[in-house]
């Protein structure tokens, strides 16, 4: 082993035996720290010009093509990844060494020696922190094609996204809206691929997230997860604060614990058991301060049964508990994904359209004093401006999940009118038992006349799209966000008028659609 090679597995592995027992956690700080984010979204609109400016610098010095590039990544992907920390450990020291080697045998070996320190790149927790060790201790012509790869790699994945999302089994695409589009809102839109018969099943999704309504969750009638109304029996989960959560099965019950449950309301240990990484043993103290933050929060909540709240820290928590359970095999999720599972869950929110939020200023530091006292250092990676940028995302895109027409005895919200959450449903969220987000609907566009509407015919949070009159493959998909009909005893202009006001409180549009500027004009 060359002194080099010591150096690159001396610091790497100091580094990564300080945060073995936080593998997950700097996962998730590499997918969601709101700066890394943000930077994202920079490089997206710079990784042309990176790409051109990376392809002719290895042209003069090394002579190696695009193509051979895209080769080059094609064959790692193509390779099996270690599925345990051991055999990620192993890997890793694996392919540091053999780049190191590569790398010494001169310029025609400095491509298979950049392709195995990528290797090492794609298993190492922190993978920022390790492209700094390898800009200190390889050689730059190397590190140049590290650097190409990683963004040929990112440029491949921003632009297939809608190329593999939604599947195709959905029957629909995503596309940019048309400037002369009469409806308003999204600027994605779902389009059909194919002709659809008036009351056919576009398609069936499952969602990401839901929260039961509040109300039903104290009265115990609903399951927490799946929405579903509890017939005989029922199993449970107990918060940190004495509260029940009540399910309908056991798959309920597991996924629930597994993707929010024990993080979020328990003092169970944070990191998921099934990764087999060793836990930090929590003083009295530490636990005591976390059932406290924990109680302190779900008081908030409860106070004005703010659910886009809930439903926040819910994909915050699943964010951190998805690669686990995926590594191991034992994902309780179903929502639907990209075609190829390329693209995480964040991946998908990220994109979605987003509402103003403006929660009130006791909301952030409750969350952050939750998240810190769960896992010390997760609660940087919440800062204020993503905070409200996540809760806006999330309450423009929930869906209200009703069943037979809805009930008519939902509490009413003790919030004020223009800050009360609405959510999508044709029947008015004061019908539904609970809300819910959804990948592939959320890019459903709002029309007064719509073509489509959700339906819960199963008895669960599960979404049937139907559509509601004959629709040729290129229409645009529309639903109703609010109640649309005309009750009794309600002209059309009073009608008109009240699903508007809905419309701005609840999205923040003035509605366009071809029924509300017929009415306007007859008026």
């Amino acid at each position: 082993m060359t002194s080099r090679t010591g150096s690159i597995l001396t610091i790497a592995g100091i580094s990564l035996c300080g945060i073995i027992a936080y593998a997950v956690y700097f996962d998730y700080k590499r997918r969601t720290d709101s700066e890394f984010r943000k930077q994202i979204r920079k490089e997206k609109r710079r990784v042309d010009k990176s790409l051109a400016q990376s392809r002719e610098a290895l042209v003069s010095e090394n002579e190696i093509s695009e193509e051979e590039l895209r080769q080059a990544l094609k064959q790692i992907k193509s390779e099996a990844q270690p599925s345990t920390q051991e055999a990620r450990e192993t890997y890793f020291m694996t392919q540091v060494g053999m780049g190191e080697q590569l790398a010494a045998r001169g310029e025609p070996f400095h491509l298979p020696a950049a392709m195995a320190f990528y290797r090492a790149l794609a298993v190492y927790p922190s993978p920022t922190e390790l492209l700094a060790i390898y800009q200190k201790t390889v050689p730059e012509s190397v590190v140049k094609i590290i650097l190409a790869l990683m963004n040929l790699d990112f440029a491949e994945k921003i632009g297939a996204y809608f190329e593999v999302f939604p599947p195709k089994w959905t029957n629909v695409s995503i596309q940019t809206r048309s400037l002369k589009s009469a409806t308003v809102g999204p600027t994605k839109v779902l389009v059909l691929n194919k002709d659809i018969a008036a009351g056919e099943v576009i398609y069936k999704e499952h969602p990401m997230l839901t929260c039961l309504d509040y109300d039903l969750q104290l009265a115990g009638t609903h399951c927490t997860h799946c929405l579903r109304e509890i017939q005989l029996g029922s199993l449970s989960l107990t918060s940190s604060a004495g509260t029940k959560s009540v399910f309908c099965s056991k798959p309920c019950q597991v996924a629930a614990k597994t993707q929010w449950h024990s993080l979020l309301l328990t003092l169970d240990p944070p990191l998921p058991a099934v990764l087999d990484l060793p836990q930090l043993a929590p003083t009295p103290a530490a636990l005591e301060a976390r059932r406290a933050a924990q109680s302190r929060f779900t008081a908030y909540l409860n106070k004005d049964s703010r659910v886009g709240t809930l439903l926040m820290v819910k994909f915050i928590a699943r964010q951190l508990t998805a690669p686990a359970t995926k590594a191991t095999g034992k994902d309780t999720g179903d929502y639907t994904e990209a075609d190829g599972g390329e693209y995480q869950i964040e991946d998908h929110v990220e994109r979605w359209a987003s509402g103003q939020a403006s929660p009130p200023p006791e909301e952030y530091p409750l969350v952050v004093a939750m998240l810190r006292a769960t896992l010390p250092g997760l609660e940087a990676f919440v800062n204020e401006t993503s905070h409200v940028s996540l809760l806006g995302r999330i309450t423009y895109n929930s869906f209200g999940v009703c069943f037979g027409g809805g009930r008519d005895n939902r509490p009413a919200s003790t919030l004020r009118p223009e800050d009360a959450e609405l959510t999508r449903t044709p029947y008015g969220t004061s019908r539904q038992v609970g809300t819910a987000l959804y990948s592939v609907s959320s890019y459903l566009s709002h029309s007064c006349a719509p073509n489509a509407r959700p339906s819960f015919s199963s008895g669960t949070s599960e979404l049937n799209l139907i559509a509601t009159k004959d629709l040729k493959k290129g229409d645009e998909v529309t639903i109703a966000y609010v109640d649309v009909t005309q009750h009794p005893g309600e002209s059309a202009l009073d009608c008109r008028l009240r699903r508007r006001k809905e419309l701005a409180r609840g999205w923040k549009f003035p509605c366009a659609c071809s029924r509300c500027v017929d009415e306007a004009s007859e008026k």
